[in-house]
């Protein structure tokens, strides 16, 4: 598997091409999931194959590629039966720097835009890998993670006076990849570890240095120590204290 084009070269065509006969609002994501796909592998006769009562975004007879832009929960089934039969990538897509824009439902018109101070972290998928957490350590599993340069349009049909509150996103459209982190191994957890963050910390120490939800560090620092990267040692007061080990775990990747 090779990409023949670069990502812009992807997005534009992927994106003429469903703009054609369905504009903003009713893609429902199907541009993102799209572009990485056409993008991660251009011969689409290796797209959407059927593989024992599943369908694969890509396989080409040795390795297949799930797509994931959200909702880990429904990949279980998939990877239960996929991870027997051959290695499995994960493709997860981050927003590197994101515009947010908001449509009327009614008009379908742009009322709005600006670019939103949030932008994606390593630790964000930590939400996601959580549910898939039986199949983490096996040596078939790959997570490619992809962050990327998007626009957001959300509708504005939720609740307030500008009624935002609430709003469905309808689509994601990329525009740019920043960067393409491949976790190959568990030893690669190590990515998850913030910059700043002591050798020694609480799951509130871990939450200020990874920028991210209390709910999302307690599923990080549980996920590291299942994967050999830190260890619980103890307390510091009421909290619970891990310690980041110096010698993680190796394991082979895959050829």
């Amino acid at each position: 598997m090779g990409n023949l084009h670069s990502f812009e070269e992807v997005c534009c065509r992927i994106l003429s091409e469903e703009h054609k006969t369905e504009g903003i609002g009713t893609l429902r994501e199907r541009s993102l999931h799209a572009v990485l796909k056409n993008y991660i592998e251009p011969d689409t006769s290796l797209h959407e194959q059927k593989l024992s009562g599943f369908v694969a975004d890509i396989y080409d007879g040795s390795r297949i590629i799930e797509i994931q832009t959200r909702n880990f929960y429904s990949l279980k089934k998939k990877l239960d039966t996929f991870l027997k039969l051959a290695p499995v990538t994960v493709v997860y897509p981050l927003p590197a720097e994101k515009y947010l824009s908001w449509i009327d439902p009614e008009t379908g018109e742009i009322v709005s835009r600006r670019k939103s101070p949030r932008r994606g972290r390593p630790a964000d998928i930590m939400n996601e890998l959580i549910h898939i957490l039986p199949y983490l350590k096996d040596p078939n599993l790959t997570l490619r993670l992809m962050y990327i340069d998007l626009e957001e349009y959300r509708l504005m049909n939720g609740w307030g006076k500008d009624h935002k509150h609430g709003g469905v996103r309808q689509e994601r459209v990329p525009k740019a990849l920043r960067e393409d982190k491949t976790i190959r191994s568990a030893s690669d957890y190590e990515y998850f570890l913030p910059e700043g963050l002591s050798r020694e910390f609480t799951i509130k120490e871990y939450r200020s240095a990874a920028k991210v939800s209390l709910t999302c560090a307690k599923r990080a620092v549980y996920i590291l120590c299942m994967m050999g990267i830190t260890e619980k040692t103890g307390k510091r007061g009421r909290a619970y204290l891990y310690r980041i080990l110096q010698n993680p775990p190796v394991s082979e990747p895959l050829p």
